[in-house]
């Protein structure tokens, strides 16, 4: 069944590269828009496949044309990565939008890499269930790109890692081949699985064209504790304590104050602490009393319980939180960072952007040691060279602690001087024979992963 209606193409004058997919009968060529562009490149046409096999000859006939190719699902988070070396076709999944399968018993669905995160909640709740993806703008966000780039939300399940929730996948290589791994049940994988490779590769070496997913129960009622503090010190600890307590949270969130005033949360202090938890009425009782005594054995200054659309509203905007029209940055940082070093760096990391004239906004999910470092520059020119150093002082602090820090957000300027992956150590060597071996003519998004692969 169709959860998502297939667009409707917006059909022009072919020529150049879109005259080569024009022959492809089940899909359309379209003329690029602004959504299409990379760090001020353009396609110079647009693939919409309606199948897996459309798809594989649309590869097919980017390889024997040399055509560079790059994936887009809702293109929610384009700027990810290297500028492309070329960028010669868009290829947009929106086409390949079906729900293929939903074993409600089994806890496992299978679904087409274009349909988006929204429309697969959405199919799932209606069984009472869902898949652990928490992602920005899931009304556009697709199921195979949020795969592709590979990095979790703030409610991330009690530890799982996106990689966690995929059982099976398909992709379809720059050869035209429709590949296989794992299936439609949970216990099913021996030996490597392939699937995973795949899974934050950016369409490097394949594009994925459908996927088979762990499901969980939706929970039976969920609530947010939100605390207020003077110090980051104080916010961290809280959510240090709670972490290492009984209430298993499915998400504990610390935002600095420019976070919390992009944010609209006028409230007492700077430094907030967003917890959700989930439980049936007694669980999620206990749960509340002892993240609030954890809290104010802090010192908070105000801590209130959300419920209904304000913990809804909350964790969205968290979620969408640099990626949406009104909170966008001028350059943002994923750091990753073992847990208990997170709390040594969030002051710093203020510290540097503020210390060169930027509004730093640090969002970090405390669990499982993710640091989002978003920078607002005070005038509609930010000086690259600034940009610059403040993210050579991120790095600087996340190396000291075992992390790394992937520039996800950034002007093209900025980006031609940096290392946008911030380096892949021993396991780049892999990579480069992964992608000679799989995408030897570099059709797949050339330039654009770790080490310009």
């Amino acid at each position: 069944m169709s959860e998502v209606p297939d667009p409707e193409p917006v059909h022009t004058q072919v020529t150049g590269p879109g005259a080569v997919l024009e022959s492809i009968g089940d899909g359309s060529v379209t003329a690029p828009l602004p959504h299409h562009e990379i760090d001020g490149l353009t396609p110079g046409t647009v693939f919409v496949p309606g199948s897996a096999e459309a798809l594989c000859a649309a590869l097919v006939a980017c390889s024997s044309e040399r055509l560079a190719a790059v994936p887009i699902g809702g293109g929610t988070r384009i700027s990810i990565g290297e500028t492309p070396e070329r960028y010669d076709v868009a290829i947009r999944t929106a086409g390949l939008a079906d729900m293929v399968a939903h074993n409600h018993a089994d806890l496992t669905a299978t679904v087409q890499a274009g349909v988006t995160i929204s429309a697969l909640q959405a199919a799932l709740a209606r069984h009472g269930q869902f898949v652990s993806i928490d992602t920005p703008l899931p009304d556009r966000a697709t199921v195979g790109g949020t795969l592709a780039l590979g990095t979790s939300g703030p409610s991330r399940w009690h530890g799982w890692g996106i990689r966690d929730v995929v059982i099976g996948m398909k992709v379809a290589s720059p050869q035209g081949e429709l590949t296989s791994s794992g299936g439609q049940v949970v216990k099913n994988v021996s030996g490597y699985d392939m699937s995973r490779m795949h899974i934050g590769g950016l369409g490097t070496l394949g594009v994925i064209a459908e996927i088979s997913l762990k499901l969980t129960p939706l929970p039976a009622g969920q609530a947010t504790m939100l605390a207020s503090f003077r110090r980051p010190a104080d916010a961290f600890a809280a959510g240090k304590s709670i972490f290492h307590g009984l209430a298993w949270p499915l998400a504990t969130t610390l935002l600095s104050p420019v976070a919390a005033q992009k944010l609209r949360l006028v409230r007492k202090g700077s430094h907030h602490l967003a917890v959700r938890v989930h439980g049936r009425p007694g669980t999620l009782a206990r749960m509340v009393d002892e993240i609030s005594a954890a809290c104010r054995d802090n010192d908070p200054l105000e801590l209130d319980r959300l419920d209904g659309d304000d913990h809804e509203g909350i964790w969205r905007a968290i979620a969408d939180f640099g990626w949406d029209e009104a909170t966008r940055p001028t350059a943002s940082l994923r750091i990753s960072l073992p847990p208990a070093a997170a709390g040594d760096v969030l002051a710093s990391l203020e510290s540097a952007g503020a210390a060169r004239g930027l509004l730093p906004a640090v969002v970090a999910h405390v669990a499982y040691g993710s640091v989002l470092l978003h920078l607002y520059s005070p005038s509609p020119q930010a000086d690259t060279g600034t940009i610059a150093q403040v993210i050579a002082d991120a790095r600087r602090l996340s190396r000291q602690r075992r992390g790394s820090a992937v520039l996800e957000q950034a002007s093209p300027e900025v980006k031609r001087g940096i290392d946008v992956w911030d380096g892949a150590g021993e396991a780049l060597s892999v990579m480069r024979r992964l992608k000679d071996q799989y995408d030897p003519q570099r059709v797949l998004n050339p330039g654009r992963f770790v080490g310009g692969i």
